[in-house]
Protein backbone atom coordinates (compact mmCIF):
# COMPACT_ATOMS: atom_id res chain seq x y z
CA UNK A 1 0.00 0.00 0.00
CA UNK A 2 1.05 3.67 -0.64
CA UNK A 3 0.35 6.50 0.98
CA UNK A 4 0.96 10.02 0.79
CA UNK A 5 1.28 12.86 3.39
CA UNK A 6 0.31 16.17 1.87
CA UNK A 7 0.01 19.60 3.20
CA UNK A 8 1.78 22.98 3.29
CA UNK A 9 4.88 23.98 4.39
CA UNK A 10 4.59 23.90 7.92
CA UNK A 11 1.69 21.74 8.27
CA UNK A 12 3.79 18.68 9.71
CA UNK A 13 4.37 16.32 6.75
CA UNK A 14 7.72 15.04 7.22
CA UNK A 15 7.08 14.52 11.39
CA UNK A 16 3.53 12.32 10.68
CA UNK A 17 4.71 10.86 7.70
CA UNK A 18 7.58 9.47 10.03
CA UNK A 19 5.08 8.79 12.84
CA UNK A 20 3.00 6.50 10.53
CA UNK A 21 5.53 4.68 9.67
CA UNK A 22 6.98 4.31 13.09
CA UNK A 23 3.46 2.90 14.22
CA UNK A 24 3.14 0.44 11.26
CA UNK A 25 6.31 -1.10 12.03
CA UNK A 26 5.28 -1.70 15.70
CA UNK A 27 1.78 -2.55 14.63
CA UNK A 28 3.44 -5.74 12.61
CA UNK A 29 3.43 -4.20 9.15
CA UNK A 30 6.66 -3.27 7.07
CA UNK A 31 6.52 0.22 6.26
CA UNK A 32 9.19 2.49 4.45
CA UNK A 33 9.34 6.36 4.74
CA UNK A 34 10.34 7.87 1.46
CA UNK A 35 11.64 11.22 2.27
CA UNK A 36 10.36 14.50 0.08
CA UNK A 37 12.50 14.66 -2.98
CA UNK A 38 14.52 17.81 -1.83
CA UNK A 39 15.78 15.24 0.76
CA UNK A 40 17.01 12.30 -1.25
CA UNK A 41 20.14 12.38 -3.48
CA UNK A 42 20.56 8.89 -4.15
CA UNK A 43 19.74 8.89 -7.74
CA UNK A 44 21.55 10.72 -10.43
CA UNK A 45 18.61 10.94 -12.64
CA UNK A 46 16.89 12.37 -9.78
CA UNK A 47 19.82 14.62 -8.56
CA UNK A 48 19.61 15.95 -12.41
CA UNK A 49 16.16 16.59 -12.49
CA UNK A 50 15.79 18.22 -9.00
CA UNK A 51 18.63 20.45 -10.23
CA UNK A 52 16.43 21.89 -13.64
CA UNK A 53 13.71 21.74 -11.24
CA UNK A 54 15.12 23.97 -8.30
CA UNK A 55 15.34 27.68 -9.89
CA UNK A 56 16.14 29.08 -6.29
CA UNK A 57 12.68 30.27 -5.83
CA UNK A 58 10.24 27.27 -4.49
CA UNK A 59 7.31 29.26 -5.42
CA UNK A 60 8.25 30.74 -8.65
CA UNK A 61 9.86 28.16 -10.65
CA UNK A 62 10.33 29.13 -14.20
CA UNK A 63 7.66 30.79 -15.44
CA UNK A 64 5.65 28.58 -16.89
CA UNK A 65 2.98 25.71 -15.38
CA UNK A 66 3.36 23.39 -18.02
CA UNK A 67 7.71 23.65 -17.34
CA UNK A 68 6.77 22.93 -13.62
CA UNK A 69 4.03 20.09 -14.08
CA UNK A 70 6.39 17.88 -16.34
CA UNK A 71 9.45 18.74 -14.24
CA UNK A 72 7.54 17.51 -11.50
CA UNK A 73 5.72 14.61 -13.22
CA UNK A 74 9.49 13.19 -14.31
CA UNK A 75 10.92 13.72 -10.68
CA UNK A 76 7.74 11.44 -9.68
CA UNK A 77 8.09 9.17 -13.09
CA UNK A 78 11.58 8.65 -11.83
CA UNK A 79 11.09 7.90 -8.30
CA UNK A 80 8.44 5.44 -8.53
CA UNK A 81 10.45 3.09 -9.76
CA UNK A 82 13.25 3.61 -7.81
CA UNK A 83 12.28 3.96 -4.54
CA UNK A 84 8.49 3.24 -3.99
CA UNK A 85 8.28 0.30 -6.41
CA UNK A 86 10.88 -1.89 -5.13
CA UNK A 87 9.07 -1.86 -1.73
CA UNK A 88 6.05 -2.19 -2.19
CA UNK A 89 7.03 -5.43 -4.46
CA UNK A 90 8.42 -6.51 -1.29
CA UNK A 91 5.26 -6.37 0.66
CA UNK A 92 5.86 -2.89 2.75
CA UNK A 93 3.73 -0.20 3.23
CA UNK A 94 5.40 2.87 2.06
CA UNK A 95 4.54 6.45 3.33
CA UNK A 96 5.40 8.95 0.73
CA UNK A 97 6.59 12.71 2.17
CA UNK A 98 4.48 14.36 -0.64
CA UNK A 99 2.91 12.94 -3.09
CA UNK A 100 1.33 13.17 -6.82
CA UNK A 101 -1.31 15.91 -4.81
CA UNK A 102 1.87 18.03 -4.21
CA UNK A 103 2.33 18.36 -7.63
CA UNK A 104 -1.27 19.23 -8.58
CA UNK A 105 -1.83 21.87 -5.86
CA UNK A 106 1.38 23.52 -6.39
CA UNK A 107 0.21 23.90 -10.56
CA UNK A 108 -3.20 24.27 -9.74
CA UNK A 109 -2.38 27.48 -7.61
CA UNK A 110 -0.24 28.52 -10.43
CA UNK A 111 -3.40 28.17 -12.83
CA UNK A 112 -5.60 30.20 -9.89
CA UNK A 113 -2.91 32.45 -10.00
CA UNK A 114 -1.46 33.57 -12.96
CA UNK A 115 -4.28 32.06 -15.54
CA UNK A 116 -7.84 32.22 -13.24
CA UNK A 117 -8.58 29.23 -14.87
CA UNK A 118 -11.43 27.25 -13.34
CA UNK A 119 -10.82 24.16 -11.28
CA UNK A 120 -12.98 21.37 -13.11
CA UNK A 121 -10.62 21.83 -16.23
CA UNK A 122 -7.13 22.43 -14.58
CA UNK A 123 -8.01 19.51 -12.05
CA UNK A 124 -8.21 16.93 -15.15
CA UNK A 125 -5.22 18.07 -17.09
CA UNK A 126 -3.17 18.08 -13.81
CA UNK A 127 -4.11 14.33 -13.24
CA UNK A 128 -3.82 13.32 -16.43
CA UNK A 129 0.19 14.68 -16.67
CA UNK A 130 0.07 12.96 -13.06
CA UNK A 131 -0.68 9.24 -14.72
CA UNK A 132 2.33 9.51 -16.14
CA UNK A 133 3.96 9.56 -12.98
CA UNK A 134 2.93 6.45 -11.68
CA UNK A 135 0.64 5.01 -9.44
CA UNK A 136 -1.07 7.15 -7.00
CA UNK A 137 -1.62 6.87 -3.54
CA UNK A 138 -4.05 4.45 -2.54
CA UNK A 139 -4.85 6.98 0.76
CA UNK A 140 -3.39 11.09 0.11
CA UNK A 141 -3.78 12.61 3.56
CA UNK A 142 -3.78 16.48 3.64
CA UNK A 143 -2.80 17.84 6.98
CA UNK A 144 -4.95 20.59 6.95
CA UNK A 145 -4.40 23.86 8.51
CA UNK A 146 -4.79 27.47 8.10
CA UNK A 147 -2.37 29.04 5.89
CA UNK A 148 -1.44 31.45 8.17
CA UNK A 149 -0.76 29.11 10.89
CA UNK A 150 0.98 26.39 8.83
CA UNK A 151 3.27 29.69 7.34
CA UNK A 152 4.43 30.55 10.93
CA UNK A 153 5.40 27.38 11.87
CA UNK A 154 7.52 27.00 8.58
CA UNK A 155 9.07 30.22 9.31
CA UNK A 156 10.34 29.29 12.92
CA UNK A 157 11.92 26.39 11.58
CA UNK A 158 13.60 27.61 9.06
CA UNK A 159 14.51 30.74 10.38
CA UNK A 160 13.55 33.59 8.04
CA UNK A 161 10.39 34.74 6.90
CA UNK A 162 8.69 34.56 3.65
CA UNK A 163 7.88 37.28 1.60
CA UNK A 164 4.77 38.60 0.69
CA UNK A 165 4.51 37.77 -2.46
CA UNK A 166 5.16 33.82 -1.34
CA UNK A 167 2.70 34.01 1.50
CA UNK A 168 -0.28 34.89 -1.04
CA UNK A 169 1.02 32.09 -2.78
CA UNK A 170 0.58 29.46 -0.33
CA UNK A 171 -2.75 30.81 0.46
CA UNK A 172 -3.61 29.65 -3.00
CA UNK A 173 -2.12 26.46 -2.65
CA UNK A 174 -4.42 26.08 0.30
CA UNK A 175 -6.99 27.10 -1.99
CA UNK A 176 -5.86 24.32 -4.05
CA UNK A 177 -6.08 21.59 -1.79
CA UNK A 178 -9.82 22.23 -0.90
CA UNK A 179 -10.54 22.48 -4.85
CA UNK A 180 -9.02 18.62 -5.36
CA UNK A 181 -10.26 17.16 -1.49
CA UNK A 182 -13.89 17.91 -3.28
CA UNK A 183 -12.78 16.86 -6.90
CA UNK A 184 -10.69 13.78 -5.29
CA UNK A 185 -11.81 11.40 -2.60
CA UNK A 186 -8.45 9.39 -2.10
CA UNK A 187 -7.67 12.77 -0.84
CA UNK A 188 -8.28 12.46 3.13
CA UNK A 189 -8.58 16.18 5.06
CA UNK A 190 -6.86 15.72 8.13
CA UNK A 191 -8.02 18.77 10.45
CA UNK A 192 -4.77 18.89 12.13
CA UNK A 193 -5.26 22.74 13.28
CA UNK A 194 -3.71 23.63 16.81
CA UNK A 195 -3.18 20.16 17.42
CA UNK A 196 0.16 19.39 19.07
CA UNK A 197 2.46 16.29 17.40
CA UNK A 198 0.87 13.37 19.12
CA UNK A 199 -3.18 14.76 18.78
CA UNK A 200 -2.22 15.10 15.16
CA UNK A 201 -0.65 11.38 15.15
CA UNK A 202 -4.20 10.23 16.49
CA UNK A 203 -6.09 12.23 14.03
CA UNK A 204 -4.36 10.62 10.81
CA UNK A 205 -4.87 7.11 12.94
CA UNK A 206 -8.54 7.93 13.16
CA UNK A 207 -8.77 8.98 9.74
CA UNK A 208 -6.73 6.31 8.35
CA UNK A 209 -8.93 3.84 10.44
CA UNK A 210 -12.13 4.98 8.86
CA UNK A 211 -10.91 4.18 5.10
CA UNK A 212 -11.52 0.35 6.30
CA UNK A 213 -10.46 -2.67 4.67
CA UNK A 214 -8.09 -1.69 2.64
CA UNK A 215 -5.89 -0.37 5.12
CA UNK A 216 -6.30 -3.23 7.78
CA UNK A 217 -5.21 -6.05 5.02
CA UNK A 218 -1.12 -5.38 4.91
CA UNK A 219 -1.28 -5.28 8.95
CA UNK A 220 -1.48 -7.70 11.21
CA UNK A 221 -4.00 -6.27 13.65
CA UNK A 222 -7.86 -4.33 13.47
CA UNK A 223 -7.53 -1.04 12.01
CA UNK A 224 -9.71 0.05 14.97
CA UNK A 225 -6.44 -1.31 17.41
CA UNK A 226 -4.35 1.60 15.68
CA UNK A 227 -6.88 3.91 17.47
Amino acid sequence: MLIAVEGLPGSGKTTQARLLTEHLNRAGASAVFLPDNLTRAEDPLGQKLLQIFDSGDPFARHGSVIADTFLAAAIRANTFPAFIAPALGDGAVVIEDRGLHTMYSYSLATLFQKHDAPAGPAIDWLTAVGALAGRAADHSLWLRMPPGQAIQRAERRQGHSYSGEQRVYLHRVHDAYDALAAADPSLRAVDVTGLAEDQAHEAVLAVLAAAGSRFRSPCTRPAEEYQ
